[in-house]
């Protein structure tokens, strides 16, 4: 007795990629802030970012979400208090929009801090 081969069960049309073909991933994942002001933040990753490489970021805070164009000035490894390898992230906000700065103020105030003075209008 023989076995009969079973066929592609896929529902959806496929095509055959011939060479290379480039491709992007999007991910989103919590990622502790260690602090923050109106030019940029310290984060810590599990994973390290690319230097220099530019990623929206999210800001909640206070039931309200703002997403910064950010920069990654630097990154630096440390070891967590439970012995696993972590990154501190340097990051650099690019042209936030005045409603992430006020975010950022509020942030910064209910943390004890004081926000950064206005400069311009």
């Amino acid at each position: 007795m023989t076995k009969e081969r079973l066929g592609d069960r896929r529902g959806d049309l496929r095509f055959e990629i011939i060479g290379q073909l480039w491709g992007s991933l999007e991910t989103a994942e919590p990622l502790p802030l260690r602090n923050v002001g109106r030019g940029g933040a310290l984060v810590e990753s599990r994973l390290p970012l690319a230097p220099e490489s530019v990623h929206d970021v999210r800001l909640a805070y206070d039931a309200r979400t703002t997403t910064i164009q950010a920069r990654v000035c630097h990154v630096t490894p440390i070891v967590s208090p439970s012995g696993t390898e972590r990154y501190l992230i340097g990051l650099e906000f690019m042209e936030p929009e005045r409603t992430a700065l006020d975010q950022i103020d509020n942030l910064v105030m209910a943390s004890g801090g004081h926000p950064a003075p206005h400069v311009g209008a």
